[in-house]
């Protein structure tokens, strides 16, 4: 049912907090545009409704359907809303990806080293946008889960596995009890089972999500067990089950995507749990 005249959303920001709030409600076809709507906006600002289905895999009717669920009379009173985000100058991060995108495909193959410099420069801009995006509440709080946890079981596959097998590492390392569920031997489910409320589950997915690593976020959530997860946007299943999460923007400029700032969290995150460690050790109240 579309929302009422006064509760149509009038800015970009007052859209997202309603499609987040609402999207578990929405249909499939719905949901589909949602993601698209919240990972893409310039595209909801400048392409047409036609291209928009094209690439949303729906009929351009989906598209009005999708305003209305808002409250909007239509496709293009909905656009105004992405449109005014442009104008007001809102962070041009997808711009720079698309210029570097655009950049890697026209030298990549004659210039090797421009491969180099691209996924460097990607790199960065990931890096400086992870440092405006992570709530200091949130990873204090995660960091505070981490050290209460008892047993801390990690979960990661295809491009979050590095990631995942480098958390596990770090918390071994500081010589906390943890295990990192790899799928060897097909057990995970039955791994998963002996999560207890006492434990923690850390789990790394991006789209397109391993249903396998969303089937067993989604089991301990169901038993209200603790989980910290890190992906890529808010209506991701791992932060729709997330007792806390993390949404880390990795520049989409290749089909191999930058990892850096996943990373550079994890190491924050392994960082932090050894400060606070020490600071229980010493008696003293760690700073948040």
């Amino acid at each position: 049912m579309a929302s009422d005249a006064a509760a149509v959303p009038a800015s970009f920001d007052s859209l997202r907090h309603q499609v987040q709030a609402r999207y578990d409600g929405l249909s499939p076809h719905l949901q589909r545009l949602a993601r698209l709507a919240l990972e893409d906006p310039n595209s909801f600002a400048l392409e047409t409704v036609t291209r928009l289905a094209q690439v949303a895999e729906v009929q351009p009717s989906t598209l009005i359907r999708f305003a209305k669920e808002f409250g909007y009379s239509g496709f293009s009173d909905m656009q105004k809303v992405f449109k005014l985000r442009l104008i007001e100058g809102a962070p041009a991060y997808r711009e720079q990806i698309y210029e570097h995108r655009r950049r890697l495909e026209a030298t990549a193959e004659s210039d090797p080293m421009a491969i180099l410099e691209e996924f460097t420069d990607a790199s960065i801009m990931c890096l400086e946008r992870l440092k405006d995006t992570v709530s200091p509440e949130s990873l204090a709080k995660a960091i505070e889960m981490m050290a209460t946890a008892e047993h801390i079981y990690v979960i990661g596959q295809r491009r979050a596995f590095p990631i995942a097998a480098y958390l596990a590492y770090g918390l071994a390392r500081l010589e906390h009890r943890t295990q990192l569920l790899d799928f060897v031997g097909g057990m995970v489910p039955q791994q998963a089972a002996t999560l207890r409320p006492t434990d923690l589950l850390i789990a790394v997915a991006f789209a397109e999500y391993t249903p396998a690593v969303v089937e067993v976020v989604r089991d301990v959530h169901i038993r209200n067990i603790p989980t910290l997860t890190i992906t890529d946007v808010p209506t991701s299943p791992l932060a729709q089950h997330g007792t806390v999460y993390f949404c880390v923007d990795d520049a989409d400029i290749h089909r191999f995507r930058p990892i850096s700032g996943s990373m550079s969290l994890a190491q924050s995150l392994i960082i932090g749990l050894s400060y606070y460690k020490d600071a229980r050790k010493e008696g003293s109240t760690p700073r948040s």
